[in-house]
């Protein structure tokens, strides 16, 4: 029995092709991905603008990006609905201060 393996060349050749291109693709994406800056968790949230849900006085809670945080006001006490800025965070509580419009 003989085989005639040329016939299976010409494929051969064109999907290590293709697979060397998909490994080069994919070797780009990882490493464009690895420089972009965070896009979620705590290093987004310093700077964001939020609003407050409880009165903080000088604790309470408030509202940013969807999601309610206890908070400390660095400032006067705030009332509900006023704009604020988050300035910092220490674990899972926001320093905010009053957004000036």
């Amino acid at each position: 029995m003989f085989v005639n393996y040329s016939i299976f060349t010409g494929p051969v050749i064109a999907l290590a092709i293709l697979a060397v291109v998909l490994l080069i693709i994919s070797i780009i994406a990882v490493a464009r991905s690895q420089r972009r800056k965070p896009a979620a968790g705590r290093e987004t949230l310093i700077g964001r603008i939020g609003i407050v849900r409880t009165p903080l006085r000088p604790e309470g809670a408030v509202h940013v990006d969807g999601e309610i945080w206890q908070a400390i006001v660095d400032g006067p006490d705030l009332e509900s609905g006023t704009r604020i800025i988050v300035t910092n965070i220490e674990g899972l509580r926001l320093t905010v201060r009053r957004k000036e419009d």
